[in-house]
């Protein structure tokens, strides 16, 4: 699977009629992305799309490529917005409530966000700055070691990494499920997840904790 990481963006809009414009742009090529998905969605149909000329959107674009990667570097940013709350609280938590949660955050930005879905299924990989992974990373990791002092930095950067993975599947299979199985699909990995944190992450429950006691 081909993937793409450069800068999307050609000029860094300088006031706020470029702002809109490439708000403009933005906008109808996530419409598009939801509507036919990506593949088959062209600049000619966003530039129509958003009521400009295709030269208008290759001074802000070089391709679909960058455009897409611009609204996933965007959705990126507005999920973890929705994951910090629940990060921050994770120490309070238990492992089940922590991972229905944590799924439930990711399917509500694909209902606000429906593009994301789209994107996050291409046949091209949208790859989001390195330095934006490994801070996710490592507050995800630092939740887990809230719970689990034991862990240690790479064990729960590990757990982390399978825990986003474990998402990463979920939008596949939510994506290729009909309307009435998406609730199943996601009933199935919040599963998953929670019996994942209840073993691997932290692991004093199965060691003979005290009942009641929570875990993550």
């Amino acid at each position: 699977m081909p993937s793409v990481s450069s800068n999307p963006v050609r000029v860094a809009p300088q006031q706020q009629r470029s702002e809109r414009r490439l708000a403009a742009f933005l906008d109808a090529a996530a419409a598009l992305f939801a509507e036919v998905g990506y593949e088959a969605a062209t600049m000619t149909a966003i530039a129509e799309r958003s009521a400009s000329s295709i030269g208008a959107l290759y001074n802000y674009f070089p391709d679909k490529q960058a455009i897409a990667l611009t609204l996933v570097n965007q959705y990126g940013q507005e999920l973890e917005a929705y994951w910090k709350p629940l990060i921050e609280q994770a120490a309070k938590l238990t492992h089940r409530e922590f991972a229905d949660l944590f799924i439930e955050r990711i399917t509500e930005l694909v209902r606000q966000r429906p593009a994301y879905l789209s994107l996050a299924t291409a046949p091209v990989r949208f790859r989001r700055p390195p330095a934006a992974k490994k801070a996710l990373w490592a507050a995800i990791g630092n939740a887990f070691r809230a719970k689990n002092p034991s862990l240690s930095e790479e064990q729960s950067v590990l757990a982390a990494k399978v825990t986003l993975q474990m998402v990463s599947g979920l939008m596949m299979l939510y994506a290729e499920a009909a309307p009435k199985g998406k609730d199943l699909v996601v009933d199935e990995f919040k599963k998953v997840l929670t019996s994942y944190l209840g073993t691997i992450v932290y692991q004093e429950e199965a060691r003979g904790r005290q009942p009641g006691a929570s875990i993550l």
